[in-house]
């Protein structure tokens, strides 16, 4: 692929699961009980993957280079203080926890005394700031001298432990908090320890191979903060009339993942219809890409002027649509009528608020979805069903 990989014109964009309330009383943070303590690097090597969840199934969506996996490591042998590891505990559990803030830092311990980067290539320690005896060593060079092996691993982290909680809404907001005064990290990797099951593994492994949805966000590989799947989910969601959105897209993905962990779980044959219905995506976004050229598809239609940020919420409308083979196939047989439709919908009042403000509520949703709907189905005669959404006063 040619395209460059980008993020400006992705990033920060309405509506974003950051953005919504979690609607979390200052009481329920009441019975938090918060437990400092300082772990050695060896104590915790050795609990990840067993007492500390980094599942596998997002290891290789890590947001560190590997210059900034190397610059930690040796600020570890320098004995340079580190910013505390985060922890909670999980269901209940005394010794099982997710990780709120520090996987990166945690994932780093890992793959250096573990020989190797997500890549396969070896973890050498190269352009080193301070420590040239070290430079161009592995771990596996380094622990034959008892004195370097003992400097890292009897370096202490001091780590805390958050356990009493009672509602997995206080972890998202603890985790939106610790993200929102950096790079902001998607809350699929919190959903991911929340609710593990088939449908997350399988979802995660479909967005690992590089295909439409990737060029469409300007992705050359796997998005590490997980807008990929993201997008994937929200897809799903809005194409099962079994699932109704009422405004949190938080609680609407969450019980998209719940609901499809146990279907899976229970049913093979499901596989099949999601893979069916994320097959009909890409060639949705393929389609879009070749009507909408010059990155115009998926962007806002204002003024007479296409914007150039990526907006989700055109995103659901404009692919939900387009995933219908019926309506792909008119719109790729007529794309000027098709893209004619769409600026006049988009130049209408109603239309243009639903994607500009208070996008997560259930009006602008069911908005955006009628209003193009019906405009796609006024041109082509093929009728298209809008998500299940609730009523307003349902919420």
């Amino acid at each position: 692929m040619t395209y460059e990989d980008r993020d400006e014109q992705f990033e920060d964009l309405e509506p974003t699961e950051e953005g919504e309330s979690s609607n979390v009383s200052a009481e329920e943070f009441s019975s938090l009980l918060i437990s400092p303590t300082d772990w050695t690097i060896e104590t915790l090597y050795r609990q990840i993957g067993s007492q500390i969840n980094l599942s596998p199934e997002f290891q290789r969506r890590n947001v560190w280079p590997p210059k900034a996996k190397i610059s930690f490591i040796e600020s570890l042998f320098l004995g340079i203080p580190i910013p505390q590891i985060l922890l909670s505990a999980s269901g209940g559990s005394s010794r099982s926890f997710l990780v709120l803030d520090g996987k990166q830092r945690l994932l780093t311990i890992k793959e250096f005394i573990d020989g190797k980067f997500p890549s396969g290539q070896k973890f050498r320690l190269k352009d080193l700031r301070v420590l040239s005896d070290l430079e161009g060593q592995t771990w596996e060079e380094i622990e034959k001298n008892e004195d370097w092996r003992f400097e890292l691993l009897n370096q202490t982290q001091r780590t805390a432990v958050i356990r009493g909680w009672e509602d997995d809404r206080i972890l998202y907001e603890i985790f939106h908090r610790l993200n929102s005064g950096s790079v902001k990290l998607s809350p699929m990797e919190l959903r991911m320890s929340l609710y593990p099951g088939e449908f997350l593994k399988f979802i995660i492994q479909w967005t690992e191979e590089v295909g439409p949805l990737h060029k469409l966000i300007s992705k050359k590989s796997p998005d590490p903060r997980m807008n990929d799947v993201e997008l994937a989910a929200r897809f799903l969601a809005f194409s099962d009339q079994n699932l109704v959105y009422a405004g949190d897209l938080k609680k609407f993905l969450d019980e998209l993942c719940t609901r499809y962990n146990a279907t899976m779980a229970e049913n093979g044959g499901v596989v099949e219809d999601v893979t069916s219905r994320l097959n009909n995506m890409n060639a949705a976004i393929d389609a879009g890409m070749s009507i909408f050229p010059d990155k115009k598809f998926c962007r806002k239609f204002v003024d007479g002027v296409y914007e150039k940020r990526f907006n989700r919420a055109l995103f659901d409308v404009l692919v939900g649509a387009l995933a219908k083979p019926a309506v792909r196939e008119w719109a790729l047989e007529k794309p000027a009528e098709f893209v004619d439709g769409f600026e006049q919908t988009s130049s209408t009042d109603a239309f243009r608020r639903a994607v500009e403000t208070t996008t997560k509520s259930v009006t602008s949703t069911r908005t955006r979805f009628a209003s193009f709907y019906d405009k796609v189905t006024e041109m082509s005669g093929i009728p298209l069903i809008v998500p299940a959404i609730a009523n307003e006063a349902a919420n």
